[in-house]
């Protein structure tokens, strides 16, 4: 028969229960003393949140109710310290529990959106986090739970989900009965197991022919040391590496140990009772070699004196290796820096040495742009910009740092030493300080920017592999983010590298196994009803009938190499249908496209668009290019503009889309030759509802008509939107209102029932 009641989880025995309580007291009275403070101080702030009831009735019932609760809190902290048994801290808990139940019900009569948190939290609190025994647990838990429910639905009208509510909160309260008797058992399973280990202990302790055949037959060393370091035991292996099988006694171990401060501090640490592990020290031989040892040190108590039991590990071959990788590791020949495999030995010794919590940085540097300085100023100025880079990361980092060139135009630092992870920051902001200073190469400046991505350990990876892959996404993340920043890892970017890769892989699954086709949504004349042309949008039928849709492989878009290959597949297609309608005799009206970055980057992007127009006999106004707003930022605006320029100059419309949602600026409506403003769905989408958007639409409209620019609204999905916005004056409108993005071979039928409609 079980001595723990199945129904509490408690000794049926109440003196065996005294017991386990009282054993506990120490930690319950702290547990009480926590929870009455932080009651105290969240109530405070709670209070000031009250003051949002100021002018109603129950603000008269919260503000006291809140004070009470804080004032009670005080009042059973201030008192803790007369606890001096269980039943003492039980009786306090009890009193806290009622009033707080209490106050805590006239607060969440006000039904504000938090209160159906605390008619769960509250509960829970009871339950698990006061220190008392089974019948407080679950009857202070039950009784919370019912006055909470009573102030909650005590104010008319009840709501229709009050049944419901009631059902919740019982099967909260028998799940809560379950876990509390659950974890009772537990506990007094771990106390009994406890017990009868300290009694094995003890019998252990008193055999003492067992315990000392087993000492000496340890092939490890081992010294039993009293505090003075006197030798009260040794065993065979002790022995004879001290005695390096020579005829030498030892008599104390404090004579051993080559460093006297490493000696002084194991011993302080020994006698304040600390057990110790892999502490590393140099010892000296009976022969007078020196060894380095690893020494692991327990308190154990031999003929009722205190002494300590100490391992000993030769380490010394361990030592010699690791000094011989430090020798061998080569440096980088232009720099001076260590190389790679020298800074991944580096992060591999730090993360595996015994003191292996301590806190690192691994930083990865790469300088923005530098193949436009080998480009323009040849790759004598790029060594000279490497060299320049490297004395400044010496300069900028403190003594002991690691600095490193991994290849190419990147860098690396392994930090160690850093108290905590916001320690990092000043130091990344002295390293941007001294990289981003003006720099010049034979009377030629020359521009210094750097990305660099941060990933610190433990928290972001316990090996040199983990720590370098996460510095690098930091790293990728910081370039694709605008550059000459620093980024720190977090999960959510492992996430997102993660999701970009699986879109680049699938992007490139479609181009070699799939046949992706641009798909058509008209745009249509707000004015007379007419489609005026169309939006070509990246379509992949699959063989299983799927359509796998742009979302699905968004970064492949803006991909140096993915994204120019799709999209000139488009306009391959795009072409190829603009001619079979032409041929027969079909007017769709211009084709817009989408341009990224990526596409415009390429100087020959324009002459190559415009070659194939001219060789399908097609005119440049039969197609119309759509950019974002991002294609203007960073270095590469001078050569955006030339391309978009040539573009216009031939007859082919820009249009900016999603004006308004990113980086919108009035100086790139001036600067560019922009003739179509997009405005973007998002603010199409609640225009009828949410004024905000209503006046975004208002404003560009009016900005549009004041420059003379033709504007088209996305996403139009009812007829109240496009009253509105033919009431504003926007030219032409599209979205699933008028017709989603249809198939090439729809598109004539469209047009057909669109003319019929017409004449009709």
């Amino acid at each position: 028969m079980t001595d723990i009641s199945p129904y509490t989880g408690e000794f049926c025995d109440p003196a065996r229960e005294r017991l386990f309580q009282e054993g506990r007291l120490r930690e319950s009275r702290g547990h009480a003393q926590i929870l009455f403070a932080l009651s105290a101080v969240l109530n405070t702030l709670f209070l000031m949140s009250d003051w949002r009831f100021a002018g109603t009735d129950h603000f008269w019932v919260a503000v006291p109710a809140r004070i009470v609760v804080i004032l009670w809190s005080l009042a059973c902290l201030s008192v803790s310290h007369r606890m001096t048994s269980f039943r003492a801290v039980e009786r306090i808990c009890f009193a806290w529990q009622a009033v707080i139940a209490v106050g805590v019900a006239f607060l969440v009569s006000s039904r504000s959106d938090i209160a159906v948190f605390v008619l769960v939290m509250l509960p829970l609190v009871f339950y698990l986090v006061v220190p008392t025994s089974f019948r407080g647990n679950v009857g202070g838990g039950l009784a919370c739970g019912i006055a909470l429910l009573i102030g909650y639905l005590a104010p008319a009208p009840l709501s229709a989900t009050v049944p419901g509510m009631i059902l919740a909160m019982v099967m909260l309260h028998f799940g809560m009965w379950i876990a509390i008797a659950r974890g009772n058992r537990l506990q007094r399973k771990e106390w009994k197991a406890g017990l009868a280990a300290r009694e094995a202990q003890a019998a252990l302790a008193n055999s003492r022919d067992t315990l000392e055949h087993m000492f000496m037959a340890v092939p490890l060393p081992l010294l039993v040391t009293r505090y003075d370091g006197s030798i009260v035991r040794i065993n065979r292996a002790a022995l004879e590496a001290h005695a390096a099988g020579g005829p030498v006694s030892l008599t104390n171990v404090e004579q051993t140990y080559v460093d006297l401060p490493v000696r002084d501090d194991l011993f302080a640490r020994l006698r304040q009772g600390e057990a110790i592990d892999n502490f590393e020290c140099r010892l000296r031989r009976g022969d007078g070699a020196i060894r380095n040892a690893l020494l692991s040190s327990r308190p154990i108590v031999i003929d009722d004196e205190a002494c300590f039991m100490t391992s000993v590990v030769d380490i010394t071959e361990r030592k010699e290796i690791e000094q011989n990788l430090e020798r061998l590791a080569m440096s980088d020949a232009l720099t001076g820096l260590a190389n790679r495999a020298h800074f991944m030995a580096a992060v591999t010794q730090a993360t595996a040495a015994p003191t292996k919590r301590a806190q690192l940085a691994v930083l990865l540097i790469d300088l923005d742009e530098f193949k436009r300085v080998n480009d323009t100023a040849g790759h004598d100025a790029g060594d000279a910009l490497l060299c320049a880079v490297a004395g400044r990361l010496r300069h900028a980092l403190r003594p002991g740092d690691l600095v490193a060139r991994m290849g190419g135009d990147e860098f690396a630092v392994l930090l160690t030493r850093l108290p905590d992870a916001e320690s990092v920051q000043p130091i990344l902001r002295r390293i941007t300080e001294h990289l981003h200073a003006p720099l010049s190469y034979r009377g030629r400046p020359m521009e210094c920017r750097v990305s660099i991505g941060v990933a610190l350990f433990p928290d972001h990876g316990d090996d040199v592999t983990a720590l370098v892959k996460h510095a690098d996404i930091a790293l990728y993340h910081a370039k694709n983010s605008g550059r000459g920043r620093a980024t720190l890892f977090g999960p959510e970017l492992l996430e997102s590298w993660e999701r970009e890769a699986a879109m680049l892989d699938r992007a490139r699954h479609i181009l070699a196994h799939e046949r992706p086709c641009p798909w058509y949504q008209p745009k249509i004349a707000l004015d007379s009803g007419a489609i005026v042309g169309f939006e070509a949008l990246f379509r992949c039928p699959t063989a299983d009938g799927k359509v796998i849709m742009p979302g699905e492989i968004a970064s492949a878009f803006e991909h140096p190499e993915l994204g120019p290959m799709i999209t000139m597949m488009m306009i391959d297609r795009i072409i190829a249908d603009c001619v079979r309608w032409r041929d027969t005799g079909v007017t769709v009206g211009p084709i817009a496209f989408n341009g990224s970055g990526a596409d415009l980057n390429d100087d020959a992007f324009a002459d190559r668009l415009l070659q194939r127009l001219a060789d399908a006999g097609l005119p440049p106004s039969t197609v119309e290019l759509e950019v974002t707003e991002s294609v203007f930022l960073g270095r590469n605006a001078e050569r955006v503009g030339r391309a978009l320029n040539r573009l216009s100059d031939a007859g082919v419309s820009i249009a900016l889309d999603d004006f308004g949602t990113g980086y919108a600026s009035l100086s790139h409506l001036k600067q560019f030759p922009i003739d179509i403003i997009k405005i973007d769905q998002r603010f199409v989408r609640d225009l009828e509802t949410d004024p905000d958007d209503a006046a975004i639409v208002r404003t560009v409209l009016n900005l549009a008509f004041s420059l003379g620019i033709r504007t088209v609204a996305e996403g139009v999905e009812n007829s109240r939107q496009v009253d509105y916005l033919r009431a504003g004056g926007c030219h032409y409108g599209q979205g699933y209102h008028f017709s989603p993005a249809i198939p090439a071979a729809a598109v004539t039928r469209l047009l057909a029932t669109t003319a019929q409609a017409d004449l009709g």
